[in-house]
């Protein structure tokens, strides 16, 4: 290699580096104390809030780099009055540890199965969004006394889970977890535009419904720990976070139930998933929502939650 070559791939490289130290200052800068508690698991600590009396209601939200327990927001004050509500940060989210690993289903799975009987230590609701509904049932399954209720919102389809890594997945994964280019493309991936177009137009059915709290806490979210989000980014690309649910939907004695959005894309094939290997599950379509019911349609979403006796 030339050296006006090398000089030249040094001093992007530089650039590039000078780039990401300042978005890390940027954001320690501007973030905000959240009062909550901490879970000193074994693979690092987990943030969580509690809030409420009453009969545990756990809440973990969507597996994604913009996702904490703000999602719960617009819900959490309603079910702590028949509650003791724990809403908290899944590793590689948030307020959480960002360990740099390969993040899979299993290691989730044992972060659920462990703080349900740690922190909570009684049989529990579970609600889950998104891909969080796959350690919730696979937990379930593995530790049979955890749950009453597993309620899952616009969980991924069954044949998608199915889906593992591939070589291409393989090869984006390593791109991602190199030092400073895959830094800089995470943050590029997180930025504020793109942040706010993850929300309008893959969350929100109306995204006039999007607020600007909403939007900056998502992109705090993606950027607490000086950009060691891209650990969890990278493996979500390489599809590492996938798992087989059909013996653990199929064989339980749980009560399932099935909260779907109904402009989410594939909604039909998600609930046809999911009834046709167990007919016990309870399905309930929340009309104009789309990813978030939840904070589109909170009262509808409550409803679902809290049942008539507790209301009574």
């Amino acid at each position: 290699m030339k050296k006006s070559t090398m000089h030249t791939t040094a001093a992007i490289i530089g650039a590039l580096h000078g780039v990401n130290r300042y978005i890390d200052s940027t954001i320690e800068a501007n973030a905000t104390k959240l009062s909550g508690k901490i879970y000193h698991w074994k693979q690092g600590d987990v943030f969580y809030k509690v809030s409420g009396e009453g009969s545990p209601l756990l809440l973990i939200h969507d597996l994604n780099v913009f996702s904490s327990e703000y999602e719960w927001k617009s819900i959490t004050a309603a079910l702590s009055e028949n509650h003791t509500v724990y809403a908290i940060d899944l590793p590689g989210c948030g307020r959480s540890d960002k360990p740099a690993i390969t993040y899979t289903s299993y290691f989730y799975v044992q972060l659920v199965a462990d703080f349900t009987k740690s922190i909570i230590k009684e049989k529990t609701t579970v609600v889950t969004s998104g891909l969080s509904a796959s350690f919730a049932v696979l937990a379930n399954s593995m530790h049979k006394s955890l749950f009453q209720r597993i309620i899952m919102i616009n969980p991924p389809s069954l044949s998608t889970m199915k889906i593992g890594p591939t070589n291409r997945s393989k090869v984006i994964m390593c791109l991602m977890n190199l030092p400073i280019f895959g830094k800089t493309y995470y943050y590029f991936s997180t930025n504020k535009n793109n942040t706010e177009y993850y929300l309008s137009e893959k969350c929100f059915y109306n995204p006039f419904n999007l607020r600007e709290t909403e939007t900056k806490a998502s992109y705090l979210a993606a950027h607490y720990g000086k950009g060691s989000g891209k650990y969890l980014f990278a493996s979500l690309n390489g599809n590492y976070l996938n798992a087989d649910l059909t013996a653990a939907i199929k064989n339980t004695d749980t009560q399932l139930e099935l909260i779907i959005g109904e402009h989410e894309p594939y909604a039909k094939e998600i609930m046809n998933g999911y009834k046709e290997l167990n007919d016990t599950i309870t399905v309930t379509v929340i009309p104009e929502t789309k990813k978030f019911p939840h904070m589109e349609a909170p009262d509808k979403i409550i409803a679902q939650i809290i049942t008539e006796e507790e209301t009574q």
